[in-house]
């Protein structure tokens, strides 16, 4: 009887251990779709080519190759349809941001993000910053609270890819703390801050409001002035010598995060394979080149990291539009 219990003991042990080994083996067998919720062309399209370039060489899934789509609009909810379509499939996935949380708390994202969808892993946070022209008489971040407290409408605003987001928001936050009268600002969105920076440099906008990634060339190549940046401290790089908003007497910090959103009922075999993979792509050299030319921070987290970090983020973006006075 003894041995019957130790062999029957043995033999659920080799079980457990062969299903272990099985779950973790699991990874896609068909293509793998990345829906990007931005036009091509600005940072998070280029994130989105990073990523493909790196998994790719990697040969992650074998012969497959990621697959990158943009369908720009809607708050995020163009991309994320095809996500609610097909619950419990790994081999699609959309950007999560710190602008679909804003969009849910606002109405605008008419789904849950934590119940609707599997949050995947985070990668990093990104400054939102501020840029005229270099020829515009605006020098400063005073210069132009003081023209917008004058008068508000005076000056044509671009944001992307859609308003009251973390671009928008980004620029909303400091000027609400500077005494601007937000409600009447002309706000103009555009489906990409590459199309935002493209309108300022034509003469059609006076400031864009855009990721920092987006503002590097036109600096570089004297173009662009970026006069503030909505970070806590200054960034590194190119953009090293713009002053925050808090260092220009705004007390404003504002940054936004990038990560993936997968659709719900993702199996944990799953969830560990693109926890995995993910991490990989966040050590590797070709994406922590990016990050740092872009002039990101780095900040992973895996599915449940994040999937917390979410969860409290949607209570401070509740809080947050209420100040902003953009609650319906």
């Amino acid at each position: 009887m003894r041995k019957l219990r130790r062999h029957l003991v043995s033999l659920l042990g080799i079980l457990i251990a062969a299903t272990s080994a099985t779950a973790e083996e699991w990874k896609p067998t068909n293509r793998v779709e990345y829906i990007i919720p931005a036009g091509a062309g600005g940072a998070v399209d280029n994130y989105g080519r990073i990523m493909k370039q790196a998994l790719d060489s990697r040969g992650v899934w074998g012969d497959q190759v990621l697959i990158i789509s943009n369908k720009p609009g809607g708050q995020g909810m163009i991309a994320a349809a095809p996500l609610l379509q097909r619950p419990g499939d790994a081999t699609v996935f959309t950007m999560l941001s710190t602008g679909q949380m804003l969009a849910q708390v606002q109405g605008e994202f008419k789904h849950d993000l934590l119940n609707d969808f599997t949050i995947g892993p985070i990668f990093f946070e990104e400054a939102i910053g501020v840029a005229v022209r270099a020829d515009s008489p605006i020098q400063t971040a005073a210069d132009l609270v003081a023209q917008l407290r004058r008068a508000p409408s005076s000056l044509k605003i671009a944001v992307a890819p859609g308003l009251n987001n973390h671009i928008h928001i980004g620029i909303l936050k400091p000027l609400k703390a500077a005494s601007v009268d937000t409600s009447k600002l002309t706000v103009a969105p555009f489906r990409s801050s590459a199309e935002s920076v493209a309108a300022l440099l034509g003469g059609h906008v006076d400031v864009a409001s855009a990721s920092a990634a987006n503002l590097l060339s036109g600096v570089r190549n004297k173009t662009l002035r970026v006069i503030a940046v909505s970070s806590s401290t200054r960034l590194k790089g190119t953009l090293a010598h713009v002053p925050t908003w808090k260092e220009q007497g705004v007390n404003s910090v504002f940054t936004s995060i990038q990560g993936v959103l997968f659709p719900k009922n993702l199996s944990p075999e799953q969830i560990r394979f693109w926890d995995k993979t993910f991490r990989m792509l966040s050590t590797s050299r070709e994406w922590a080149g990016a990050l740092e030319q872009y002039e990101v921070t780095p900040r992973f987290m895996d599915h449940a990291q994040a999937r917390a970090y979410v969860a409290e983020q949607l209570k401070a973006s509740a809080v947050l539009v209420r100040e902003l006075e953009l609650t319906k």
